[in-house]
C-alpha cells in the first residue's frame, strides 16, 4: 500500500513540475524551441532560382558563377592573387550562438582561404585564414568560432565573408552555421537587456517592501485582535475577513483615481502602499498569536512592559514560524503579480518582472528560448526566498501538529 500511495505521489511531483522543467530546459536551446532544435541553420542554398540567389549572396571580385553536378547546384570560384569571394547576407544577425561555420569545398590547387563577418556599420574583420592543399574530392570544414575575440558588432552582423586566394577554381557548397547547444547565451541575451535588470531591481524594491510592511502591521493589527477587549471587535474583524473575497479588479479603480489624486502613479508608492497590509496577513498572524500563552503576557505587565515591548520583545520572536508563512506568501503574490504593476505605471522604467516579461515578446525579437531564459531568471528569487524561509515553514506545521 505504502508503495502504491509513494508512486501516485512522485506522479503527481511530476506532472507538476513538469513544465518548469521543460521551461528551464528550453532556455539552453540555440534557436527554435524544445522539440524543434534549431542546430545546424543553412546559411546559402546554392538549389534556390538565380534571382533569388543574387539578392542573397554578394560575389566579392569575381563573378557568380554557378554549376549543376549530379543533381547538386554549387559555386565555383575562380582563385586570384587579390581574395575573391563571396558574402551571403545575413541581414542584422547575432552571432553570438555560433560555435562551427561550416561548408563543404574543393580546390585543384593550393588556396589560402579566409573566413570574416561584416557588421551593420561596414566594418569588416576576419577571424581565420588557412592554407588549404590541393584535393579534387568535396571535403567538409568546419571553422570554429570566438566571437570574444572579434571587435566588430557580433550583436548586428549583416555579412558572412568566405574569400580564397591562389590559382585556379574552388569549388564551395553548402554553407551553414553550427550552433552552441546547450547554450548560456540566452540568459546573458537577456540580462544584457538595458531594462531587464532595472525590472528585476523594480520587483525587489517593492516585494521586499511588501514583505517588510505585511510582517510589522499585519502582526500589529493581529495582536490587537488577539489580545485586546474592545467594543465591536468581532464585527471589525468580520468586516477585516470580507475584504478577501472582493476581487483585486474591483479595487483597481478606486486605487488608480486615489494614487493619481495625490501624484504617485508610475512611482514606487503606487505598487506599494496598497500591499502593505493585507487582510490574510491580519488573520495568519492573529490566529497564531491566539495560540501563545496569555500567561506571557501577564509576567511581563508584572515586570513593567508595555503593550508595544510585550509585541516586540515577546509575542513577535515567539510567531516567527508564522511570520515565515506570511513572508514568502506576501512575496510569491507581489513579486508575482501583474496586474497592479501594468495599471499604476505607465513607463518602462518603472515596470516590475512579469509586467516585463509580459511585453518582453512585443519589445524584442519573439524567440521560445530567450523568453524561457527570462522566465527561469525570474523565478529564481522566489525560490531563494522558499529556500530561507523553508525551516521556519516546516517548524511551524510541526510546532501547529504538536499543539493540536
Amino acid at each position: 500500500m505504502k508503495i502504491f500511495v509513494y508512486s501516485i505521489l512522485t506522479v503527481f511531483l511530476f506532472i507538476s513540475l513538469f513544465p518548469t522543467f521543460m521551461m528551464f530546459i528550453t532556455s539552453f536551446v540555440p534557436e527554435g524551441d524544445l522539440f524543434n532544435r534549431t542546430l545546424v541553420k543553412t546559411v546559402t542554398d546554392f538549389e534556390v532560382p538565380r534571382t533569388v540567389l543574387l539578392n542573397r549572396v554578394r560575389p566579392l571580385n569575381t563573378n557568380l558563377n554557378l554549376l549543376k553536378e549530379e543533381n547538386n547546384t554549387f559555386f565555383r570560384l575562380e582563385a586570384k592573387v587579390d581574395f575573391s569571394g563571396i558574402a551571403p547576407s545575413l541581414g542584422s544577425s547575432d552571432i553570438n550562438r555560433i560555435k562551427y561555420i561550416r561548408f563543404r569545398i574543393r580546390n585543384q590547387d593550393p588556396i589560402i582561404f579566409r573566413i570574416g563577418f561584416k557588421d551593420i556599420r561596414e566594418r569588416i574583420e576576419y577571424f581565420t585564414e588557412r592554407i588549404l592543399e590541393t584535393d579534387a574530392d568535396w571535403k567538409t570544414i568546419d571553422v570554429k568560432l570566438d566571437v570574444r575575440k572579434l571587435s566588430i558588432d557580433v550583436l548586428h552582423i549583416s555579412q558572412l565573408r568566405i574569400e580564397v586566394s591562389g590559382q585556379g577554381y574552388v569549388d564551395i557548397d553548402d554553407i551553414a552555421f553550427i550552433n552552441k547547444y546547450p547554450t548560456l547565451y540566452n540568459f546573458l541575451k537577456v540580462l544584457r537587456d538595458d531594462y531587464f535588470g532595472r525590472y528585476l531591481l523594480n520587483s525587489t524594491i517593492v516585494s521586499v517592501s511588501s514583505v517588510l510592511g505585511n510582517l510589522f502591521f499585519c502582526s500589529m493589527v493581529a495582536y490587537v485582535f488577539a489580545r485586546k477587549q474592545f467594543r465591536f471587535k468581532e464585527l471589525l474583524f468580520s468586516i477585516v475577513l470580507s475584504t478577501m473575497m472582493i476581487p483585486p479588479q474591483v479595487t483597481i479603480i478606486p486605487t488608480f483615481i486615489l494614487m493619481r489624486k495625490i501624484g504617485l502613479i508610475d512611482t514606487y508608492w503606487a505598487l506599494i502602499l496598497p500591499n502593505l497590509v493585507t487582510p490574510f496577513g491580519i488573520f495568519l498572524m492573529r490566529q497564531y498569536i491566539e495560540q501563545l500563552p496569555v500567561e506571557l503576557d501577564n509576567a511581563a505587565y508584572v515586570d513593567g512592559a508595555n503593550n508595544f515591548q510585550i509585541f516586540w520583545y515577546i509575542l513577535l520572536p515567539l510567531s516567527k514560524p508564522a511570520l515565515a508563512v506570511l513572508g514568502i506568501n506576501t512575496f510569491v503574490l507581489t513579486w508575482n503579480d501583474l496586474f497592479y504593476p501594468l495599471i499604476l505605471t505607465t513607463s518602462r522604467q518603472m515596470r516590475t518582472i512579469q509586467v516585463g516579461l509580459a511585453l518582453y515578446q512585443k519589445l524584442n525579437v519573439f524567440t521560445w528560448p530567450t523568453l524561457m531564459a527570462a522566465s527561469t531568471i525570474a523565478g529564481i528569487p522566489i525560490i531563494i526566498v522558499f529556500l530561507i524561509f523553508e525551516k521556519k515553514i516546516i517548524s511551524g506545521i510541526l510546532e501547529g501538529a504538536i499543539k493540536s
